[in-house]
């Protein structure tokens, strides 16, 4: 199976295609420029370095958040197109699962995003025999109330990743034994993208895939806020 895999919810961009967990090609950005605009180029590098053509490609995964908005927002957009235009199925995989990718055997893995004011996106995941999985699910947290939660675990077994400066000085100040993987050191990889997603389940209705971002926007919050009510068909433009 060949797969093309692409991350931009974190501030690398990463690009793969594997074919049945070997790397064909992979292609990292840390340039300060904007993910829509190097994101299509590195797609077409990553297929051409592999020798292939985008219609050769058997299933498209992405990380579809939590993380910056604007980049979910565009990675899930490229890959809703590609998937729909080229009918290929489409594999969506949480960010916080793709970065509990880079932790320890055996590890309960914690992966977080610094969504500042002393909050995370965060959940807690066991790293064993190289499948990852879900033990706490994703969600936006206070670190007090994460670190609390985190009690019922035994300490040695916990491992931080992706954790700034900020959130490890938080972390010490509780669990000063554990494993912190700063987020130099834990940087999304699209070629584990692809091997997440290549027994994934594929998302069912294509249009209705939409970005994980596990709180409100800041135009939903500000619409809540005008006193408006989720009736399930929201629009943001008010008549005037």
């Amino acid at each position: 199976m060949k797969i093309l895999a692409f991350d931009t919810s974190n501030k690398p961009l990463s690009v793969a295609v594997v074919e049945d967990g070997k790397v064909l090609a992979h292609v990292e950005s840390t340039e300060k420029k904007t993910h829509s605009i190097t994101l299509l180029p590195d797609i077409q590098k990553s297929l051409a370095d592999a020798d292939l053509s985008v219609n050769d490609i058997d299933r498209i995964a992405v990380a579809d958040g939590p993380g910056s908005y604007t980049g979910v927002r565009i990675a899930v957009t490229v890959a809703k197109t590609l998937a729909f235009t080229l009918n290929k199925p489409l594999v969506g995989i949480s960010s916080l699962q793709l970065l509990a990718a880079d932790g320890k055997e055996d590890k309960l893995c914690v992966p977080l995003m610094d969504a500042r004011n002393d909050n995370a996106y965060a959940g807690v995941y066991l790293n064993k025999q190289g499948e990852i999985v879900n033990i706490v699910e994703d969600q936006h947290i206070t670190m007090n109330k994460l670190l609390d939660l985190l009690q019922n675990y035994d300490e040695d077994k916990l491992e931080f990743i992706n954790a700034t400066q900020r959130l490890t000085d938080l972390i010490r100040e509780k669990y000063p034994t554990a494993d912190i993987m700063s987020d130099e050191d834990s940087l999304p990889d699209a070629t584990k993208l692809a091997k997440l997603a290549e027994h994934a389940e594929t998302v069912k209705d294509i249009d209705s895939f939409v970005p994980t971002y596990l709180r409100l926007t800041q135009a939903e919050h500000d619409w809540y806020e005008k006193g408006h009510k989720d009736d399930g068909n929201i629009s943001y433009v008010e008549e005037v």
